[in-house]
C-alpha cells in the first residue's frame, strides 16, 4: 500500500516462447526466472497482492503470442482490483526491489511510471507501473507516464539465448556473490 492506496503485481509467466522456448521457467541461479521476480514483489514495501499468472490462471486467448501483458493486467485487475497495478515481467532478473520501490513512488506524481535503460531512454522491460484508469485506456506503449532511470548493466531484458547468457554473467544477477548493484534515479 502507498499513500492509502492498494497496489497488485502482475508477473506474467506463460509457457510459450517462440524465440527462447520456456524462458520464464529456466533456471536461472538456482530458481526459475519467474520466481525471481515473484520474490521481488513480495518483498516490495509497497506491493500487497502478488499474481503469478501462469497459462492456468487466464482464459486461452490470454495464452497466446497476440495476447499482451496488458491484456493479462487488465483480466486479473478485473478480478481483484486496486488502486495501482505493477508489471514484473520474468524476463528482467536484473532489477531490484529498490527499483520496484522507486518506480512505484515515481509513479505516484501522476498515472504511472515505466523503467527505462540510462543510455537510451528507452523502457527496459523491467517495471511497468500504471493506474486501472490508465490501463483501461492504454497500453504502454502510449506513454505519458514517468520514467524511472535503471543503470544500463541492470536493463538486460532476457528475449534471447545470447540475452539470458549475459544476464547470468552480470555482476548485477541475483545469487551471485560480491556483485555491486548501482542506484537508479528519475529522469
Amino acid at each position: 500500500m502507498i499513500n492509502g492506496k492498494s497496489v497488485l503485481a502482475i508477473i506474467p509467466a506463460r509457457s510459450g516462447s517462440k524465440r527462447l522456448p520456456g524462458k520464464n521457467f529456466r533456471d536461472f541461479n538456482g530458481k526459475p526466472l519467474y520466481l525471481w521476480a515473484t520474490e521481488q514483489a513480495v518483498a516490495s514495501r509497497y506491493i500487497d497482492v502478488v499474481k503469478t499468472s501462469f497459462d492456468s490462471d487466464r482464459p486461452p486467448e490470454l495464452c497466446t503470442d497476440d495476447a499482451s501483458s496488458e491484456d493479462v493486467m487488465r483480466y486479473h485487475l478485473a478480478q481483484q482490483p486496486a488502486d495501482w497495478i505493477v508489471l514484473l515481467q520474468p524476463t528482467s532478473p536484473l532489477r531490484t526491489i529498490g527499483d520496484i520501490d522507486a518506480c512505484i513512488l515515481r509513479a505516484q506524481m501522476g498515472r504511472g511510471c515505466v523503467s527505462v535503460a540510462k543510455s537510451t531512454r528507452e523502457t527496459n522491460g523491467a517495471v511497468y507501473v500504471c493506474t486501472p484508469e490508465y490501463l483501461a485506456a492504454h497500453d504502454f506503449s502510449y506513454g505519458g507516464l514517468m520514467k524511472y532511470v535503471m543503470p544500463d548493466e541492470r536493463s538486460l531484458d532476457i528475449d534471447t539465448e545470447e540475452d539470458f547468457l549475459a544476464c547470468l554473467q552480470s555482476d548485477c544477477a541475483p545469487g551471485r556473490e560480491g556483485r555491486e548493484r548501482g542506484q537508479g534515479g528519475a529522469v
